[in-house]
Protein backbone atom coordinates (compact mmCIF):
# COMPACT_ATOMS: atom_id res chain seq x y z
CA UNK A 1 0.00 0.00 0.00
CA UNK A 2 1.45 3.36 -1.06
CA UNK A 3 1.76 6.11 1.52
CA UNK A 4 0.61 9.67 0.99
CA UNK A 5 2.88 12.44 -0.22
CA UNK A 6 2.12 16.01 0.81
CA UNK A 7 3.10 19.67 0.65
CA UNK A 8 2.06 22.85 2.43
CA UNK A 9 0.73 26.05 0.88
CA UNK A 10 1.85 29.07 2.89
CA UNK A 11 1.95 32.83 2.52
CA UNK A 12 4.96 34.17 4.40
CA UNK A 13 7.62 36.70 3.36
CA UNK A 14 11.32 36.08 3.86
CA UNK A 15 11.73 38.04 7.11
CA UNK A 16 15.48 38.55 6.67
CA UNK A 17 14.87 40.15 3.27
CA UNK A 18 12.17 42.36 4.81
CA UNK A 19 14.71 43.58 7.39
CA UNK A 20 17.26 44.19 4.64
CA UNK A 21 14.74 46.22 2.61
CA UNK A 22 13.83 48.34 5.65
CA UNK A 23 17.52 48.95 6.37
CA UNK A 24 18.15 49.96 2.74
CA UNK A 25 15.16 52.33 2.88
CA UNK A 26 16.61 53.95 6.02
CA UNK A 27 20.00 54.36 4.33
CA UNK A 28 18.51 55.86 1.19
CA UNK A 29 16.37 58.24 3.27
CA UNK A 30 19.57 59.47 4.92
CA UNK A 31 21.54 60.00 1.70
CA UNK A 32 19.07 60.87 -1.06
CA UNK A 33 19.14 64.47 -2.25
CA UNK A 34 15.39 65.18 -2.04
CA UNK A 35 15.30 63.81 1.54
CA UNK A 36 18.17 66.01 2.79
CA UNK A 37 17.21 68.23 5.71
CA UNK A 38 13.92 66.37 6.18
CA UNK A 39 13.04 64.74 9.51
CA UNK A 40 12.26 61.17 8.43
CA UNK A 41 11.68 58.27 10.81
CA UNK A 42 11.31 54.60 9.83
CA UNK A 43 10.43 52.22 12.69
CA UNK A 44 9.76 48.48 12.54
CA UNK A 45 7.91 46.54 15.24
CA UNK A 46 8.95 42.91 14.72
CA UNK A 47 6.37 41.53 17.16
CA UNK A 48 3.44 43.09 15.28
CA UNK A 49 5.10 43.17 11.83
CA UNK A 50 4.30 46.86 11.36
CA UNK A 51 6.52 49.44 9.66
CA UNK A 52 5.84 53.06 10.66
CA UNK A 53 6.91 55.78 8.24
CA UNK A 54 6.96 59.33 9.53
CA UNK A 55 7.91 62.28 7.33
CA UNK A 56 6.68 65.66 6.10
CA UNK A 57 3.37 65.21 4.29
CA UNK A 58 3.08 65.51 0.55
CA UNK A 59 5.79 64.61 -1.94
CA UNK A 60 8.33 63.54 0.70
CA UNK A 61 5.93 60.97 2.20
CA UNK A 62 4.91 59.74 -1.26
CA UNK A 63 8.57 59.34 -2.22
CA UNK A 64 9.32 57.49 1.01
CA UNK A 65 6.47 55.04 0.38
CA UNK A 66 7.74 54.52 -3.18
CA UNK A 67 11.31 53.89 -1.95
CA UNK A 68 10.06 51.29 0.56
CA UNK A 69 8.11 49.51 -2.20
CA UNK A 70 11.10 49.57 -4.56
CA UNK A 71 13.45 48.17 -1.92
CA UNK A 72 11.00 45.38 -1.07
CA UNK A 73 10.59 44.49 -4.74
CA UNK A 74 14.34 44.55 -5.30
CA UNK A 75 14.78 42.09 -2.40
CA UNK A 76 12.15 39.76 -3.96
CA UNK A 77 9.57 40.51 -1.26
CA UNK A 78 6.21 40.63 -3.03
CA UNK A 79 4.28 43.86 -2.63
CA UNK A 80 1.22 41.70 -1.88
CA UNK A 81 2.64 41.31 1.63
CA UNK A 82 2.48 45.08 2.22
CA UNK A 83 -0.75 46.70 3.35
CA UNK A 84 -0.41 50.49 3.44
CA UNK A 85 -2.65 52.21 5.97
CA UNK A 86 -4.20 55.66 5.71
CA UNK A 87 -1.94 58.70 5.87
CA UNK A 88 -2.40 60.19 9.35
CA UNK A 89 -1.69 63.90 9.41
CA UNK A 90 -0.52 65.50 12.61
CA UNK A 91 0.95 68.88 13.62
CA UNK A 92 3.65 70.81 11.79
CA UNK A 93 2.61 69.35 8.39
CA UNK A 94 3.88 65.91 9.34
CA UNK A 95 2.35 62.61 8.30
CA UNK A 96 2.52 59.03 9.52
CA UNK A 97 1.75 55.84 7.60
CA UNK A 98 1.59 52.37 9.08
CA UNK A 99 2.52 49.52 6.74
CA UNK A 100 1.36 46.11 7.92
CA UNK A 101 3.22 43.03 6.69
CA UNK A 102 0.68 40.30 6.01
CA UNK A 103 1.58 36.68 6.58
CA UNK A 104 -0.51 33.53 6.69
CA UNK A 105 -3.56 32.57 4.69
CA UNK A 106 -6.87 33.90 6.00
CA UNK A 107 -9.66 31.35 6.45
CA UNK A 108 -11.89 32.67 3.66
CA UNK A 109 -9.00 32.66 1.15
CA UNK A 110 -7.97 29.18 2.36
CA UNK A 111 -11.51 27.94 1.71
CA UNK A 112 -11.41 29.40 -1.83
CA UNK A 113 -8.10 27.66 -2.52
CA UNK A 114 -9.44 24.43 -1.05
CA UNK A 115 -12.54 24.62 -3.28
CA UNK A 116 -10.41 25.29 -6.38
CA UNK A 117 -8.16 22.30 -5.61
CA UNK A 118 -11.15 20.00 -5.12
CA UNK A 119 -12.62 21.28 -8.39
CA UNK A 120 -9.56 20.08 -10.32
CA UNK A 121 -10.78 16.48 -10.10
CA UNK A 122 -7.43 15.12 -8.94
CA UNK A 123 -7.09 12.55 -6.18
CA UNK A 124 -5.71 14.96 -3.58
CA UNK A 125 -7.05 16.11 -0.23
CA UNK A 126 -6.57 19.75 0.84
CA UNK A 127 -6.83 20.48 4.58
CA UNK A 128 -6.76 23.86 6.32
CA UNK A 129 -4.19 23.84 9.13
CA UNK A 130 -4.12 27.17 10.93
CA UNK A 131 -2.81 29.79 8.51
CA UNK A 132 -1.62 27.23 5.95
CA UNK A 133 -3.06 24.46 3.77
CA UNK A 134 -1.74 20.92 3.51
CA UNK A 135 -2.41 19.03 0.30
CA UNK A 136 -1.87 15.27 0.39
CA UNK A 137 -2.32 12.48 -2.11
CA UNK A 138 -0.92 9.16 -3.24
CA UNK A 139 0.21 10.29 -6.69
CA UNK A 140 3.12 12.79 -6.82
CA UNK A 141 2.12 13.85 -10.34
CA UNK A 142 -1.26 15.01 -8.99
CA UNK A 143 0.48 17.09 -6.33
CA UNK A 144 2.77 18.66 -8.92
CA UNK A 145 -0.27 19.40 -11.11
CA UNK A 146 -1.90 21.21 -8.17
CA UNK A 147 1.25 23.31 -7.63
CA UNK A 148 1.48 24.14 -11.33
CA UNK A 149 -2.20 25.15 -11.45
CA UNK A 150 -2.04 27.31 -8.30
CA UNK A 151 0.98 29.20 -9.68
CA UNK A 152 -1.24 30.42 -12.52
CA UNK A 153 -4.00 31.65 -10.19
CA UNK A 154 -4.30 34.95 -8.31
CA UNK A 155 -5.93 34.83 -4.88
CA UNK A 156 -4.73 38.29 -3.86
CA UNK A 157 -1.91 36.88 -1.73
CA UNK A 158 1.54 35.51 -2.49
CA UNK A 159 1.58 31.69 -2.32
CA UNK A 160 4.63 29.57 -1.52
CA UNK A 161 4.92 25.80 -1.43
CA UNK A 162 6.93 24.13 1.31
CA UNK A 163 7.46 20.84 3.15
CA UNK A 164 7.14 18.73 0.02
CA UNK A 165 7.27 15.21 1.41
CA UNK A 166 7.25 12.02 -0.58
CA UNK A 167 6.58 8.63 0.84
Amino acid sequence: MAKDSSFDIVSEPDWSEVLNAIDQTRREAGTRYDFRGQDITIDYDQAKHVITLEAPEGMVMDSLRTVLGEKMARRQVSLKFLEFGEVERHGMSRARVQVTLKSGIETDVAKKIQKVIRGLGLKVEPQIQGDALRVSGKNRDDLQAVIAFLKTQDFGIELAFSNYRTA
